[in-house]
């Protein structure tokens, strides 16, 4: 008897044990599918939403080629100002589709009298086709004749004309009224109560670049002190922004040396190898006779420190791009099972004047901004020093593991070439296309290309 007893308490034991490693393998595959799901979810949003960007310029053609047969086949303006306003909204659409907005306009200034002038959308389709045929005084009048008022219809129309009217100076070359349209779209945005941070974050942009090219024009006609005036005014929109800080930087140099050293030192711990470094040099040499001019040999011990330090620092850590050349000298793909493997071979000259004995580079295989491998490889060494006045590496091989199915595939990759010193300051010298032809054949070889 006791020992049937043990027998069923045990037989029991194992019953629950059994259940709950099921019940736990059901979980389990559960939560495995519910994020496969998920993640399926998403891959299927994204390239949905990629799909639509792709054919959005066919879905442009599609609505200009079919409001052109609408067009043809009627006279839609006949009679227009006994329609009522909506149906006039709706031949403006019609011409503007077709790119005829010479029409538009007669058919939007229709309906917005129509509207005895209190429909924003109307004013902002109307100011968007004054501007398409270049009538900008036309449409800065329209917008500014409409009085402002804390509605939301027309701050938003106010931004969005500003911004129409912005980029069309800025296609122009006009980039002081682009970006004076900007800071106006800025305005009325800044209106809103909720607000979209990629929108904003476009406004900004594009004040930015408005203000940098109107810098760049000022510093082509020598007229640096108003190159400075505009790019501080970019600055206040992009105070992390290193292209701004390099320009005043450069600007500076001849100035206000003691200033540009400023702009300077930041950009020399953050990208050294986008740095001028003799511009540098210069800046902080006249900083340095500035001091001792001013009383301050301190500080001119200090410039002229800075200049010895940095002089070590750039030759241990920085590759400029200027000083080597890449060569292809083979690019093949070779079938691995049902796919296809890259392989290339490289080879970098030295034309620098300096022995360089220290010398790695990436090579990292992309397609758009997603990086897909990334090979790295030694190129020169103390044993094998890549020398001055032409001095070239041995062959470079690299072969990337990623599997090419198709040729369409294939033109889609981009090969980023990268040299550095220090792994954390690459310089990227050049970018090349995967040749196209090389997925027709086992192996194929292109000769000596320089990038």
């Amino acid at each position: 008897m006791v020992k049937e007893t043990n027998r069923n308490h045990f037989s029991h034991k194992d019953i629950i044990q059994i259940v709950f490693e099921y019940s736990r393998t059901v979980l389990i595959s559960f939560i495995a599918a519910l994020i496969f799901t998920i993640l399926l979810s998403f891959h299927a949003r994204s390239e949905m939403i990629k799909n639509l960007y792709l054919n959005n310029s066919e879905h442009h053609q599609m609505n200009e080629q079919l409001a052109r047969q609408l067009i043809m086949q009627s006279d839609f303006m006949k009679d227009l100002r006994k329609k009522r306003c909506s149906i006039c909204v709706q031949v403006g659409n019609l011409y503007e589709s077709a790119h005829d907005y010479a029409n538009a306009q007669l058919a939007y200034e229709l309906a917005l009298e129509k509207s005895q002038y209190k429909n924003y959308k109307i004013y902002y389709k109307l100011s968007k086709v004054l501007i398409a045929q270049g009538k900008v005084d036309e449409a800065k009048d329209l917008i500014s004749s409409v009085r402002d008022l804390s509605n939301k219809g027309l701050i938003k129309f106010k931004a969005r004309a500003y911004i129409e009217m912005g980029d069309k100076y800025y296609s122009a070359g006009k980039f002081l009224s682009a970006a004076k349209s900007y800071e106006k779209a800025k305005f009325y945005y800044d209106k809103f109560s909720k607000k979209d941070k990629v929108i904003e974050k476009s406004i900004k942009d594009r004040i930015v670049n408005a203000y940098i090219e109107t810098a760049d024009i000022m510093v082509k006609s020598g007229m640096n002190t108003d190159a400075v005036r505009f790019l501080a005014k970019a600055e206040k929109y992009a105070p992390n922004n290193f292209e701004i800080k390099y320009k005043l930087a450069i600007i500076y140099s001849d100035l206000d040396p003691v200033k540009s050293v400023k702009y300077f030192e930041p950009l020399m711990n953050k990208i050294p190898q986008n740095v001028d470094y003799g511009v540098y040099s210069k800046a902080l040499m006249k900083s340095a006779n500035i001091s001792e001019l001013e009383g301050n040999p301190a500080r001119a011990k200090y410039f002229r420190y800075k200049i010895h330090s940095v002089d070590i620092f750039v030759d241990k850590k920085v590759v400029y791009k200027n000083d080597f050349e890449v060569y292809l000298d083979k690019f093949f793909v070779r079938k691995f099972w049902l796919a296809y493997r890259l392989n290339a071979v490289y080879r970098i000259k030295n034309i620098s004047h300096k022995n360089i004995t220290n010398l790695s580079a990436s090579f990292v295989l992309r397609q758009g901004d997603n990086v897909l491998e990334t090979v790295t490889i030694k190129c020169a060494g103390k044993n094998k020093p890549l020398f001055f006045n032409n001095g070239v590496t041995d062959e470079i091989k690299v072969s990337f593991k990623k599997n090419i199915f198709t040729k369409n595939e294939l033109g889609q990759y981009l090969i980023d070439i990268y040299l550095f010193k220090d792994e954390e300051y690459k310089t990227l010298i050049n970018t090349m296309k995967v040749p196209l032809k090389t997925i027709n054949t086992e192996e194929k070889e292109l000769s000596l290309i320089k990038f």
